[in-house]
């Protein structure tokens, strides 16, 4: 427990967003899309032409499991305090968030996607 405690504002932050995941009812599952979209979208095209009943599930689950990308960020961020300057540290975190958002996606899509 003294590794969660030592990035308790990430884990607050996943908490956060596994409750919002479920609740945004796949709001914050599209908004991750569309900021994975550069990466995402030559591929699987654009989140309004899908169909389907997994659609709405995989933007759930999308929202849900993207907090544990915070688990993930703080840990890193834990890891390089002191070696690396705070705005380094930032930009990194919000690289894993993003990183996450598209290792999440890309492996609903792989598991659900079924092209129209």
């Amino acid at each position: 427990m003294g590794f969660l405690s030592s990035i308790k504002r990430s884990v607050a932050a996943a908490v956060m967003v596994l409750v919002l995941g479920l609740l945004s009812m796949g709001a914050l599952g599209a908004a991750l899309y569309y900021a994975c979209y550069p990466l995402l979208a030559p591929v699987y095209g654009d989140l309004n032409d899908w169909r389907g009943d997994w659609v709405w599930n995989a933007m759930i689950w999308a929202g849900m499991l993207w907090s544990l990308s915070f688990l993930a960020a703080g840990r890193l961020d834990l890891r390089l305090e002191g070696a690396v300057s705070p705005m380094a540290r930032k930009g990194l975190y919000v690289a894993v968030l993003w990183l996450g958002a598209v290792v999440i996606w890309t492996g609903l899509l792989l598991t659900a996607y079924e092209p129209a």
